[in-house]
């Protein structure tokens, strides 16, 4: 019973290790969302304000995917409001979920084409890339906030000032997320399977000690056995041996000791002895003339014994 209980208390912690690990891989949150915008009929320019690529943190990435190279303009919000005055344009203005971008159609009736987007002398900085333009906000962030501070700019995205600006815009921050019972599950998981290990070595040892005091108690055992058996069969024999002595009284087949009265003569010797002690009776009763004798008899003479040894 107690090794089926570790062998199980194992088992179970096994489990618990397993689920902590799929908690980590298979079973873990998304490492990082993705916020989303199509744009259907942007105008030639998107601008994306100030803060919006901070929303999910200082780290992430942009892509831009346009219909020819991307042109990212970067340049104070004024002068980017001042250059797009009756163009229609697009605005990304945040994020209205962690998975889509919110977006602002302003002047939709304005022009639709811009010439030379890119050759403006109102510029910071211009960088074109071909579809898709992949833009690192870290590095951004860095660059904003180091020796040459230009906190929230806006980004004014174009790409030959013909097409639109840009087709689909994607934000993307690492999501520094996990499920939270993973440490549980490894550490109840860890505890409960050291303890079924202890329980099944114990167990493993306590019937190794019993197998051992089963062999030490066998020769014993035989030994008691061997002696029943010996018991058994002297006790056979001596019935058997008591068996053919009865037997033997009883007049069975089985030859008997000889009694020495059946001797061949023996009876005759005895006989002939008790004849004899008959006639020395009867010598030692009558005298030579027939009468009685007194010898031996109470209150003889002892003369007549004199007389009697003088006779022989």
């Amino acid at each position: 019973m107690q090794r089926l209980l570790a062998v199980l208390l194992v088992l179970i912690g096994l489990i618990g290790l397993v689920l902590g690990r799929l908690g980590e891989t298979t079973w873990a949150p998304e490492t990082e969302t993705t916020a989303t915008a199509t744009l259907e009929d942007p105008g030639p320019a998107v601008v994306i304000d100030p803060g919006v690529l901070y929303v999910g943190g200082e780290e992430g990435k942009v892509v831009i995917e346009g219909a020819s190279d991307v042109s990212v303009i970067t340049a104070s919000n004024s002068d980017i409001d001042a250059y797009l005055e009756g163009v229609h344009h697009t605005r990304v203005t945040g994020a209205s979920d962690w998975s889509t971008l919110s977006t602002e159609d302003v002047e939709p009736d304005g022009a639709a084409e811009i010439s030379d987007p890119t050759g403006s002398d109102l510029w910071r900085s211009v960088d074109t890339s071909a579809s898709p333009y992949t833009l690192d906000i870290g590095e951004f962030w860095a660059a904003e906030n180091g020796e040459n501070e230009q906190v929230y700019r806006s980004l004014l995205i174009v790409t030959d000032g013909t097409a639109a600006g840009a087709d689909k815009i994607s934000i993307t921050w690492p999501v520094d997320d996990e499920n939270e019972w993973v440490p549980y599950a490894y550490a109840g998981g860890a505890a409960i399977a050291v303890i079924g290990l202890v329980l099944l070595v114990v167990s493993i040892g306590r019937r190794g000690d019993e197998d051992e005091d089963e062999l030490l108690e066998e020769p014993q055992e035989a030994r008691s056995s061997e002696a029943r058996t010996s018991l058994a069969t002297g006790g056979a024999a001596a019935g058997a041996a008591a068996g053919g002595l009865s037997e033997d009284r009883d007049g069975s087949d089985a030859p008997r000791a000889e009694d020495p009265l059946d001797a061949p003569g023996a009876r005759e010797v005895g006989e002939q002895s008790v004849w004899s002690f008959g006639d020395r009776a009867d010598d030692a009763g009558t005298g030579a003339d027939g009468t009685a004798s007194d010898r031996g008899s109470p209150g003889a003479d002892p003369s007549g014994d004199d007389a009697d040894q003088e006779r022989r």
